[in-house]
């Protein structure tokens, strides 16, 4: 075989070194991702560029067909091998299974089973001749259908993986951004050359082999100055996974569009259903409580909110934070939101609040009313001093004490909803109790007269004080009544329709000021606007640790209603 020499042949020869040369850092650094993807890779450019050499240099038809045909192994390698190191470099999706690298394969084994056999059919070449191109003596071929598939697939292979390459350079940092680009380039300088040759701009020299010596010297660049194989992005983007998935919060990454492109375990448990399904939905079709905040005018969304959502029949309070996503050169490209559970600290502040308020009136009741009768008792006792008549001052005296004693009674029961808040309901017959508290009260109160309904059982879900709330509610509407004849009646109603037990307690009374309704029903007190004493106030906190309510409304003509509601003992119990 003759063997003919020109400065055509120089350039597939560098083209060879520089890729071998590559290969070899990837062998060394074989442990780095996507290391032997690139090895590959420039084993087989080497490869064609050798195959080049030899198919330019022969000088005979079957050699330079028998070249030909060993070049296109390599060919058929290098768009593959580009986009696995693709996947593997840029991090930005998942490796083909093994199904799906089968079915990409498929395309270069049909391809050079047809330039193998293609004497039998002749749709790779239809024709191949040798022709003088100057004093270089080249073969000229004429190219069949199944070359220009080939050639179609080839390109869309290498468009895929450009294209991860292209996007890790517009939306990476500095550091990605820039080998990203200088691999961007590497595939498409020897790309751009192929066309040139297909399209006939170069006829006699394939500028696919120019390609490749400058895509050698900007990988080379990339390996030895910018640590091309130690620092990748792909490990950056699995540990980003890593870190949101290991996250306690909860986190739902949507686009500019507001769809949910990515969300974590803990935001999966929130909605109730796999993750997959939500991928690609609409926010609001996820979470609308999101994107009413998303909603709101660009500049009035907050950085942080908070919403209520349902979560296996519990409502739970998360804390929302919004995050933009930003990509190279500004882009924003999405939100990252991140919803971290508060509902134990809401619960803790509810009751630290509830707390500070009954400290509030226990410390106003302890100022005030103790101070008044303080003053009553040292007054009075001041006047025994100078009075021969002493009994109705006596008898204010053992009043004011006797008022005392009652109020120490009632700072005891109070101790109950102090300290960490939670007291424990029991099943109480709440119509036994009324008929307790009402008997007691008819031999302390005898000029009062109590009229009772009440069914023979009532049971009610309620704390151990209840006895003492309904006792002040109706020790109130006996002991401030200023009719010659003092009436109260009482009256028990079984559960409704809701699982209510309701107590309606009527007098005949002045009735109570609208400060002390006010007051009650708000829970809290004011300088201005406060309770006499404590009695209403251990009501009405009994009542709504039970669970319950209380309300307040006249009498006709002349008086108050207060109506108490609790749950009824047979609701809470689970149906058979």
């Amino acid at each position: 075989m003759e063997f003919q020499f020109s400065w055509y042949l120089y350039t597939p020869l560098l083209s060879a070194a520089v890729s071998l040369l590559i290969a070899g850092v990837g062998v060394y650094y074989r442990d780095c991702t996507g290391s032997r993807s690139l090895a590959f890779l420039m084993v087989a450019i080497a490869w064609w560029s050798v195959m080049s050499v030899i198919e330019l240099g022969a000088t005979d038809l079957a050699t330079k067909r028998l070249a030909l045909k060993l070049m296109y192994p390599a060919i058929g390698a290098v768009p593959v091998a580009w986009l696995l190191f693709a996947i593997q470099y840029t991090g930005q999706t998942r490796l083909p299974t093994r199904k799906e690298l089968a079915g990409i394969l498929l395309g270069p084994v049909l391809m050079i089973l047809l330039v193998w056999t293609n004497q039998y059919h002749g749709w790779f070449w239809s024709s191949m001749e040798l022709a003088f191109q100057g004093s270089l003596l080249v073969s000229v071929t004429e190219r069949g259908p199944a070359f220009w598939a080939w050639t179609a697939y080839a390109y869309v292979v290498m468009a895929v993986g450009t294209g991860l390459m292209l996007k890790l350079a517009l939306f990476s940092g500095r550091v990605y951004r820039t080998q990203a680009i200088g691999l961007s380039l590497a595939a498409l300088l020897p790309w751009g050359g192929n066309i040139l040759y297909l399209t006939g701009v170069s006829s006699v020299f394939d500028l696919t082999k120019i390609g490749f010596v400058f895509s050698g010297v900007l990988l080379g660049g990339a390996v030895f100055r910018r640590q091309l194989l130690q620092v990748i992005p792909a490990a950056r983007e699995i540990a980003r996974d890593e870190i949101v998935a290991s996250m306690k919060e909860a986190v739902i990454v949507v686009d500019e569009r507001d769809v949910v492109i990515d969300l974590n375990p803990q935001a999966k448990a929130i909605i109730g259903t796999p993750g997959a399904a939500w991928i690609g939905r609409p926010l609001e079709d996820v979470l609308p409580g999101l994107i009413e905040l998303r909603d709101s005018p660009t500049d009035d969304i907050p950085d942080r909110a908070e919403i209520t959502v349902p979560v296996n029949g519990e409502e739970r309070a998360y804390e929302v934070r919004q995050t933009p996503l930003h990509r190279g050169y500004g882009t924003v490209t999405g939100q990252l939101i991140t919803l971290t559970d508060v509902t134990e600290r809401k619960q803790r502040e509810q009751r630290i609040e509830r707390q500070r308020q009954r400290l509030e009136v226990v410390n106003r009741v302890l100022r005030h009313d103790i101070r008044n009768d303080m003053q009553v008792i040292l007054g009075t006792t001041e006047n025994l001093l100078k009075s021969q008549q002493a009994q109705p001052q006596l008898k204010r005296i053992k009043r004011k004490g006797e008022d005392i004693v009652t109020l120490s009674e009632r700072a005891r029961d109070l101790e109950r909803f102090v300290g960490d808040g939670a007291v424990e309901t029991m099943t109480v017959d709440l119509s036994a109790v009324v008929a307790d508290v009402i008997a007691d009260l008819e031999r302390t109160y005898p000029d009062v007269e109590f009229r009772v309904e009440r069914p023979d059982r009532a049971e009610v879900s309620a704390v151990d004080l209840i006895d003492s709330a309904l006792r002040n509610v109706l020790e109130n509407a006996a002991e401030h009544n200023d009719q010659s004849v003092p009436e109260v009646s009482v009256t028990v109603l079984g559960p409704t329709d809701d699982g209510d037990v309701t107590v309606a307690v009527a007098d005949n009374g002045p009735g109570l000021p609208d400060r002390e309704q006010e007051v009650i029903e708000t829970g809290t007190e004011t300088a201005l606007k406060h309770s006499n004493g404590l009695g209403l106030w251990i009501a009405y906190w009994t009542i709504t640790t039970s669970g319950g309510t209380i309300t307040f409304a006249e009498n006709t003509p002349r008086g108050s209603v207060i109506t108490i509601r609790l749950p009824s003992a047979s609701a809470e119990q689970p149906k058979p």
